[in-house]
């Protein structure tokens, strides 16, 4: 931890420029003491780690050992605060919420609780750090540190962990102390519960404004309809994702189809559709199978697919993945970009507000290498400059 009390009550912050002669006479002559919990605390300045406070005994706070990078991250997101003239405290306790968020700011009047994470933390401590903040009208934004990210090509590995850090911008943050960058990685598309193709961009600290931290990063030239159809190739003509996955192939076998030989409509990327664990080839044939059950050019609302859509969830069919730091969208937003995806196909007809019209069957290829051409049409259609699926649904 940075900050301590003196025996007369001043509190004393190592993220100030303090020599370290100085903080060797402070240690020989003064006691150090907690905020929080008022227990003893050692000062430790070594050669390895950067000065830092350690308890002597458990605090009544929640810590994790703080590595070199967290010590040298925070010290500089706190300085690149203070230029930007900020109101700034480090490891400031809100007794109200028994938390000490790594960064307190208030920023146009509103509070903000800034959280640099090195090292992995269970969901659930996540999930009740940020519920507290939000509870107690404050805006959370965490950021990871640089190393958690995993690149693999045209593709990202996220675990279920970096999926925790997905917020309202849409992106998850990422912060190198070594470099002294912000990374961004955005317009996120999951093709599984682990694997996601996205953008990254990188802007120099010193170039970045906090503001910035709270807007949606502008897309960019995009390698999505390669990388996409490399997915989908991946997914017909890979054995594993059938083998693993028996209750998929039952229902798609009931319907008359072969797992691999899926409807063309299915598969399709979404700018929602980062509340899906489940790949989107599988959420998309359920969601196609029941609307093939509804006769040609009969009207059916949005709310009756999704309450299908809510079953497949409750029989653990379709698996939603937990985004805490999202609070202004839903999974039911992916339904509603799915439907006018398929409007976009000519597959549905719009007839309302929410409601639609089946107009056609679904286009089934008869063997891989139809199904590999038409899968090129298909998605050609859809990720276009005309039809550009990151645009907000009414």
């Amino acid at each position: 931890m940075f900050v301590a009390l003196f025996k007369n009550g001043e509190v004393c912050s190592l993220l100030d420029d303090w020599t370290v002669e100085q903080l060797h006479v402070w240690r020989a002559t003064e006691s150090f003491f907690c905020p929080v919990c008022r227990k003893r605390v050692q000062l430790k300045i070594g050669k390895k780690r950067m000065p830092h406070f350690a308890h002597e005994a458990k605090c009544i706070i929640e810590t994790e050992r703080e590595t070199i990078a967290h010590l040298q991250g925070k010290q500089q997101l706190y300085e690149w605060l203070l230029n930007e003239r900020l109101e700034v405290g480090v490891e400031t306790y809100l007794p109200h919420i028994q938390q000490r968020p790594d960064i307190f700011v208030v920023h146009q009047q509103k509070m903000y609780a800034l959280e640099y994470q090195c090292s992995t933390i269970s969901s659930s401590l996540f999930t009740k750090r940020t519920k507290a903040y939000m509870n107690a009208n404050m805006i959370p934004i965490w950021i990871l540190h640089s190393s958690h990210v995993q690149r693999r090509g045209l593709f990202f590995r996220l675990s279920s962990f970096l999926w925790l850090f997905f917020n309202d911008q849409e992106m998850i943050p990422f912060y190198c102390s070594t470099q002294r960058t912000m990374s961004f990685l955005h317009h996120l598309i999951p093709l599984s519960a682990t694997i996601a193709y996205g953008e990254w961009t990188t802007v120099p600290l010193h170039a970045l404004s906090f503001s910035s931290l709270r807007k949606r990063m502008n897309r960019q030239q995009t390698a999505l309809f390669d990388a996409w159809n490399i997915k989908k190739k991946q997914w017909r003509m890979s054995p594993l994702y059938y083998r693993t996955n028996h209750t998929f192939c039952r229902i798609v076998y009931e319907a008359h189809m072969t797992p691999s030989l899926f409807p063309h409509e299915a598969g399709i990327p979404l700018r929602h559709s980062y509340w899906f664990e489940t790949p989107p080839f599988v959420w998309q044939t359920y969601m196609l199978l029941e609307m093939m059950n509804i006769p040609l050019h009969v009207t059916f609302s949005f709310h009756q697919l999704y309450d299908r859509l809510q079953r497949f969830i409750r029989q653990n069919l379709i698996h939603i993945r937990p985004l805490p730091l999202v609070t202004k969208t839903h999974y039911s937003y992916a339904l509603m970009d799915y439907l006018h995806a398929l409007v976009s196909l000519r597959f549905l007809k719009k007839v309302g507000k929410s409601s639609f019209q089946r107009i056609r069957s679904w286009s089934l290829p008869q063997n891989m290498e139809e199904a590999i051409r038409g899968d090129e049409q298909v998605l050609r259609r859809i990720v276009s400059k005309k039809e550009d699926f990151f645009v907000k649904r009414e």
